[in-house]
């Protein structure tokens, strides 16, 4: 029976413009070649137990719907290509941008996965999930899925891992429970301590201002925003030590993804710098919250909000770039912040129109210049049909008109940033890709010092 989508899936649909692509990628590479037909039945066990990945959408009376695609084959799904010349990274980088500025087949269940031979002499796996079958937490964690963690493992998993069980009602009447018992203990603290009140209260005033001015939407003055085009193109860096960012963090006495944004902020500094832009103010960003309950890993929907953040782009000293995030990051208080963005989101998702939400859309894209998302990844070496993945990145989707979008991830003791830009506002990304390995070293030699 087809069902309408759900509200943030909703929205994630409808956000899908020609020249704002609601599609996450992400590739795994390899030193060798894979072996086809253990990969065909590792997904074919693996990733057809969720249900998703079989459904497509349909519009009735205005209305998306899921609806399972009764003549769904899994071959329609996975394309087998090769680069040309040497198969580097500018081959590579060709590939990928261009498939990231392609829409995927409407008529088909919105993901496909392309096999890419000739890559230093191995092959990349390079794959895209329309943002509506779920969010970038829960897509990763449905590729890791299908890996072990030695390649024999990984020629099995599927026959290990057993197939999502739904919730039962035991348990959502539980967790209502367990919130109502939550907040009548903070009620209780409320008043007996007058002052809790005063500050929340205050708080959130700060956080409804935040939402107003985002609503309200301040023009962004800087290459990163304009009309954008329907052309991306894809860069990453290199793999860079994850000790390098816990030593920073532990000397600044602050998260490691304040180090990482710090880093990011310097190495968009220097690339407005070379465009002769005067970096006066901060660049805001999103940054996606994830909302899922702690341990809920199985749920292959949208479960996010997010908080926003101005990248001080302005600071030229790391010090003091890691100081303001540090500061705005823990004033944001994400579990609240988030919460009145949610509101938001829903309330767009459930009584504005397609047009007028595509307009939102836009008009909110004006005062962010991009997303900037962290997930992290394993921390040992991981399999997949047999074959050790080398390196792993993903790149987030323009679910509003972007100029730019940078994911970073963590894998096996490396860090790695991904960034996908607009063709016509930012055509070099790659400064930025190497201005970010140039910053961490810069940061690195001054803690040394």
């Amino acid at each position: 029976m087809d069902k309408p989508l759900r509200r943030i899936d909703h929205i994630m649909w409808d956000a899908d413009t020609p020249d704002s692509i609601a599609t996450i990628a992400g590739i795994m590479t390899f030193k060798k070649k894979l072996h086809r037909a253990h990969m065909l039945e590792v997904l074919e066990k693996g990733l057809m137990k969720f249900e998703r990945f079989q459904k497509t959408v349909i519009v009735k009376d205005g209305n998306p719907m899921w609806h399972l695609d009764e003549n769904f084959q899994l071959q329609n799904h996975i394309h087998h290509i090769a680069l040309p010349g040497k198969g580097g990274y500018k081959e590579l980088q060709e590939c990928v941008s261009d498939l990231i500025s392609h829409p995927l087949d409407y008529n088909r269940p919105l993901w496909d996965i392309h096999v890419i031979d000739n890559y230093n002499n191995g092959t990349a796996i390079f794959w895209r999930i329309h943002h509506v079958i779920g969010d970038g937490m829960a897509l990763v964690k449905v590729i890791f899925s299908l890996t072990g963690i030695t390649a024999k493992d990984s020629l099995a998993i599927f026959g290990k891992k057993e197939a999502p069980k739904p919730k039962k009602v035991k348990d959502e009447i539980e967790y209502i429970i367990d919130l109502g018992v939550s907040l009548y203990e903070d009620a209780k603290q409320i008043l007996h301590n007058p002052s809790i009140l005063r500050d929340m209260l205050q708080h959130n005033w700060q956080l409804a201002k935040e939402a107003g001015d985002l609503v309200r939407g301040r023009k962004a003055n800087h290459i990163y925003k304009g009309s954008p085009g329907q052309a991306k193109k894809a860069a990453w860096t290199e793999p860079l030590p994850l000790d390098a960012f816990k030593k920073l963090s532990k000397f600044y006495e602050t998260k490691i993804n304040d180090i990482m944004l710090a880093t990011l902020a310097g190495a968009m500094r220097k690339h407005l710098q070379r465009h002769k832009q005067n970096a006066k103010e901060g660049v805001k960003v999103v940054i996606p919250v994830n909302l899922r309950r702690e341990g809920e890993v199985n749920s292959l929907n949208n479960e996010f909000s997010f908080i926003t953040l101005d990248l001080p782009v302005h600071l030229s000293s790391f010090a003091k770039r890691v100081a303001y995030i540090k500061e705005r990051t823990a004033a944001l208080k994400p579990s609240a912040n988030s919460m009145i963005m949610t509101e938001l989101i829903h309330i767009v998702a459930d009584y504005t129109p397609l047009a007028a939400k595509q307009k939102l859309l836009a008009f909110l894209g004006k005062s962010i210049a991009g997303v900037v998302t962290n997930v992290p990844g394993p921390k040992h070496p991981i399999y997949l049909a047999g074959g050790k993945v080398e390196d792993l990145m993903f790149w987030v989707p323009h679910t509003v008109p972007l100029g730019i979008g940078v994911s970073l991830m963590s894998y096996n003791g490396k860090v790695y940033m991904g960034l996908v830009t607009d063709n016509v506002l930012v055509k070099d990304p790659d400064v930025i890709i190497k201005g970010f390995a140039a910053e961490l070293k810069r940061a690195q030699k001054l803690i040394k010092q």
